[in-house]
């Protein structure tokens, strides 16, 4: 019986571990952005700089977006990112982004769509 009670604990403590471990890595810092019919939400975000970016835009609109701004062009020098990300109706675009502070507008490049427009702010 002391071996199941050792073993339990071992699992216990190694799921806990593990679970930490994924909780605490903030090595990246998360933005979603959703993209509708004709809008972006949030419209402003605000980032911490010295940690990487990872942007994430999601699009539950009708029509087919293109997120545009000049963070994605900063950092596309540095890692080969295209210089806008377009999105499909209900689907998801990524990029992974190292940037430097400042104020970023971003908008959708889609003729007609230009209402579409937010901005960024790393500090």
């Amino acid at each position: 019986m002391p071996f199941h009670r050792a073993a339990n604990r071992l699992i216990s403590v190694a799921a806990a571990l593990l679970l930490l471990s994924a909780a605490c890595d903030s090595s990246q810092q998360a933005v979603h952005i959703v993209a509708q019919d004709f809008r972006f939400t949030p419209v402003e975000v605000r980032l911490s700089a010295g940690r990487p970016i990872r942007l994430i835009l999601h699009n539950e609109g009708r029509e087919r977006h293109e997120f545009k701004s000049p963070l994605l062009q900063q950092a596309r020098a540095g890692i080969g990112l295209p210089g806008s990300l377009p999105v499909l109706p209900n689907q998801k675009a990524e990029a992974v982004l190292q940037t430097m502070p400042g104020v970023y507008p971003f908008y959708c490049a889609i003729p007609g769509h230009a209402g579409m427009s937010g901005i960024i702010i790393v500090e």
